[in-house]
């Protein structure tokens, strides 16, 4: 019917799908660098992420380009719905399901990823760019150190570039020098207010990402169990344990920097563990006051329980407690940079009663295993007047006997004891330390094996404590007279005095990993006192010191009214700082020859309609200025003639020289004008 009135209808495809199956309005540019801004995002978390994130973001990135080159359409909705809902299938498959950062953190960064699948117009460009922003955030979550803090700016840099080339592409160079320095400048503008921001914004008790009820991870160094080769690992590992700073400035000899970590009862033939207690120790009430040392230490986040402290802590700090075996122990795992106070006795000795079932307990070993061993220590013990010449003996031995230092000791299968004793006579400090134990148990002398660091390097400000100083003594409880204290025996100082004196490190002549290097060590140190200051003024700038800031200007409560008074104060101060500076680089400047144009121009400023025509050159204007002053005809030819000749000359010194000419000519032309 509608054919029979030349009426033709027009068939339009469903508007829904259409909106689907859009075509990209994005330039390959725009696309290129909002994927630069969500892999540089993305990249430092890579190590957290499922195995199956790294497949899945190249064939994301592979796709989104491979689209936009051959102008293919955007994919269907439902499709891409398939893929979100299989995605997050993995991720509870991986991670779990539940409430946590590790989940959480990794939906954001899957999600912005997966974004990129339908970023096709300008709208869900600018929305993956300001989820590229949240993304840099997130690793705040799990590290504040300085070194990311470098990286997380770059990643901020190319972030708010990419949304600079959303709103102002103007050439197509993808690396355009003018553009990225205009990036550049903007960043640079809002380092005033993120510092006033850091500085006033109201701060909790504790940062949210230090919150040991949610999260918890940190770099575990020092374990509460210990095997063949566990200490060893902690060797190749130059990272921060601790920093400690003593309060009159005078660090100990090396050989007294026993930092006591946990403390290891149990052992089952391999592996030694703690013994769990439901009580704690007592602080230290009678001591000689010079011969306590007072110091601070800065750990570092291990998302474990224990402390540590320099043998033998007098009293526990605040939020912490003394174990009964003079661990310190914090009740919440430590998941941020923490700071505590303590005061120490160096003893090598420490007076203690010890229970019935514990002394059963120090003096276990395993039945029916290391024989050898066994004999040895029962020949010993018949031989023996006491228990400190069983003791001495086997100091004796090791320092006598072809036993070796190494961070290299064969393995061991079976019977660890045996074999390292009678056949390899190599190992670190947890083959001594543990078969030591062993060998007094065996001669039924309680003994048992602490865990900690030894030593340190001294870095200015403060002793650094690296994972390498990680070690391993043992104690053993002598009983006279009624009275029973734990002995401190260091068997690896036997073999390798050179350990306790300068530290692990300092006598190793070969390489521990193909980036040992000398000056690297030395570079890493230095660098760490930047860490250290970072430490201080930033990743700590707690209640308290703001506090400190807001009293020391002025202000004693902070209560609503004052804050804001003192927020529109510094913004107002801050904005001036910027702006003037500003203003200052961008206003018009002028060389002397365009002065003196405007000198001759201000001639006319009684007239609007003459001075405006300055704009549009000096030949009109002059024109404009003879019929209006006639009896200047001569002055200004020559001004005119003169002033073009030395704008277009390459000669400095005839432009010097028509410079005062010209001056000259303009003070003719001002006398005329006024008579």
């Amino acid at each position: 019917m509608f054919e029979s009135i030349g009426l033709v209808p027009i068939h339009r495809p469903s508007r829904r799908w259409d909106i689907a199956r859009i075509k990209s309005q994005l330039s390959t540019k725009q696309l290129f660098w909002i994927t630069c801004a969500v892999l540089w995002a993305v990249l430092p978390q890579l190590y957290r992420l499922p195995w199956w994130f790294l497949p899945m973001t190249i064939v994301v990135v592979s796709y989104r380009f491979y689209a936009q080159l051959n102008h293919i359409k955007k994919a269907y909705n439902i499709v891409l719905m398939m893929i979100a809902i299989l995605t997050l299938l993995l991720i509870v498959y991986t991670q779990g399901l539940g409430l946590s950062r590790e989940i959480s953190v990794t939906i954001l960064i899957t999600m912005t990823v997966l974004k990129l699948l339908e970023t096709y117009l300008m709208r869900d460009a600018l929305l993956v760019v300001m989820l590229c922003f949240f993304v840099t955030m997130t690793r705040f979550l799990y590290s504040q150190d300085l070194l990311l803090v470098f990286y997380l700016l770059a990643s901020a840099f190319v972030s708010t570039h990419a949304l600079a080339m959303l709103n102002f592409e103007k050439t197509n160079k993808w690396f355009d020098f003018q553009q990225l320095k205009s990036t550049a400048s903007s960043l640079v503008l809002a380092i005033p207010f993120a510092t006033l921001f850091f500085l006033v914004f109201p701060r909790l008790g504790a940062p949210i990402w230090g919150s040991p009820d949610i999260f918890g991870e940190g770099k575990t160094g020092i374990s509460d169990t210990m095997s063949p080769g566990s200490i060893v690992e902690l060797f190749m590992d130059d990272s921060p344990a601790f920093r400690v700073t003593f309060e009159d400035g005078y660090i100990p000899p090396n050989n007294q920097l026993y930092w006591r970590g946990p403390v290891l009862w149990n052992f089952d033939g391999r592996m030694w563990s703690r013994k769990k207690h439901n009580n704690v120790r007592q602080t230290i009430r009678q001591y000689q006051a010079d011969a306590a040392i007072e110091y601070q230490i800065e750990l570092e986040n291990t998302g474990q329980k224990y402390m540590f402290g320099l043998d033998y802590v007098i009293a526990a700090p605040e939020k912490a407690f003394l174990l009964p075996d003079s661990l310190l122990y914090s009740p919440t795992a430590i998941n941020q940079l923490k700071h505590y106070k303590l005061k120490s006795l160096l003893l090598g000795r420490f007076h203690q009663p010890v229970s019935e079932p514990d002394l059963d307990l120090l003096l276990a070993y395993p039945s029916g295993q290391n024989q050898q061993t066994l004999a040895m220590m029962q020949n010993w013990k018949a031989e023996a007047k006491n228990d400190l010449a069983i003791i001495n003996r086997a100091l004796n031995w090791f320092n006598q006997d072809e036993f070796y230092y190494s961070f290299t000791p064969p393995p061991l299968e079976n019977e660890v004891i045996d074999e390292f004793l009678f056949g390899t006579k190599r190992g670190f400090c947890e083959h001594y330390a543990s078969s030591f134990v062993i060998m007094m148990r065996m001669a039924g002398i309680p003994a048992r094996v602490v865990t900690g660091y030894q030593g340190g390097v001294d870095n200015g400000e403060y002793l650094l404590v690296k994972q390498s100083d990680a070690h391993a003594w043992a104690e053993v409880y002598i009983q006279h007279d009624g009275v029973g204290y734990w002995q401190r025996v260091d068997p690896t100082s036997m073999v390798a005095p050179e350990r306790v004196e300068q530290g692990a490190r300092e006598i190793m002549a070969e390489k521990r990993n193909a980036f040992d290097f000398e000056w690297l060590k030395n570079a890493r140190e230095s660098m760490d006192k930047y860490r250290y200051q970072w430490n201080r003024w930033v990743r700590e700038f707690n209640v308290s010191k703001q506090q400190a800031l807001f009293r020391a200007i002025g202000i004693e409560h902070r209560d609503g009214k004052s804050l804001a008074l003192m927020m529109i104060g510094i913004l107002f101060v801050t904005a001036l700082l910027i702006l003037i500076p500003l203003w200052w680089i961008k206003r018009k400047r002028y060389h002397s020859l365009q002065k003196l144009y405007l000198n001759f121009a201000q001639l006319a400023k009684k007239y609007p309609n003459l001075y405006q025509q300055h704009q549009q050159g000096i030949e009109v204007f002059a024109s404009g200025f003879i019929k209006k002053f006639p009896d200047t005809k001569t002055q200004v030819n020559h001004f005119v003639n003169l002033y073009l000749n030395t704008r277009y000359s390459d000669n400095q010194e005839l432009k010097h020289k028509n410079l005062s000419h010209l001056y000259q000519t303009l003070q003719k032309i001002k006398t005329k004008t006024v008579e």
